[in-house]
């Protein structure tokens, strides 16, 4: 019996190392928008050409964010598939619409024109304030829901392990401690990460600036619950000790 808990443990606790780490993510994710002082770059007639370079390298930005940020999520295995279609949808109308923005600024020859398109490309789009954030969040969010499933899962064995080394003559009070811990913990986190992807994927460009603070509560909520599966995952790792 402890052989086999041991080897249920050690899967558990592989699978919460990957909420480990996810705070320095999500404080990325939930940053200001960098580029959404571009939306009215300095201009005039003699400088024209130096605000369209500008108005250049902030959409060439947003293309390079935008590719990495499809990358992570053809990457994130824990995605539910409704998620990874909406994000995949949002990735790809924004990318065609700031790819059409970078074919149409080298013909921006006023600054009208160029004023324009660089409103367009931040309000419109958003890349940096909405959709960063929006996508971060709910990767991090459906991989700690994947976690705390797994955990509940576990439980079950769990229990029967500790009830088992009891028979055995075992002391298990330290682990019916840590086995209660455990559920508490797991409980809270899902009670705090359960809704984050339907509220973050339901901010568009046109919720701005009321989608900061929900990105912001959703990644505080993120942190708190990535604590509280790494403490669910200490009390696993001494069930098992006591159960040697």
């Amino acid at each position: 019996m402890n052989g086999r808990i041991r080897r249920r443990a050690t899967r558990v606790a592989l699978a919460t190392t990957t909420v480990i780490g996810l705070g320095s993510v999500l404080a990325l994710a939930a940053a200001p928008a960098s580029g959404a002082a571009t939306s009215r770059p300095t201009c005039s007639p003699t400088t024209v050409a130096a605000a369209q370079q500008q108005l250049e390298a902030s959409l060439q930005a947003r293309v390079v964010e935008l590719a990495k940020l499809s990358g992570n999520v053809g990457a994130a295995s824990n995605l539910t598939a409704s998620d990874r279609a909406t994000l995949t949808a949002t990735l790809s109308s924004t990318t065609t619409g700031i790819n059409a923005l970078v074919a149409k600024a080298p013909d921006d020859t006023t600054c009208l024109a160029v004023w324009t398109d660089a409103r367009s490309m931040v309000q419109t789009y958003r890349v940096f304030a909405v959709v960063a954030p929006q996508t971060d969040l709910d990767i991090a969010a459906d991989t700690a829901d994947a976690v705390e499933a797994t955990l509940v899962a576990q439980e079950p064995n769990i229990q029967a392990a500790i009830t088992a080394a009891g028979k055995a003559g075992i002391s298990t009070t330290a682990a019916q401690a840590s086995f209660a811990d455990l559920q508490t913990q797991v409980t809270d986190a899902q009670g705090l990460t359960g809704g984050i992807p339907a509220t973050v994927l339901a901010q568009t460009p046109a919720s701005y600036p009321g989608s900061t603070p929900v990105f912001v509560s959703a990644r505080d909520g993120l942190q708190t619950a990535a604590g509280q599966l790494r403490q669910a995952n200490a009390d696993l790792v001494a069930i098992v000790a006591d159960l040697r």
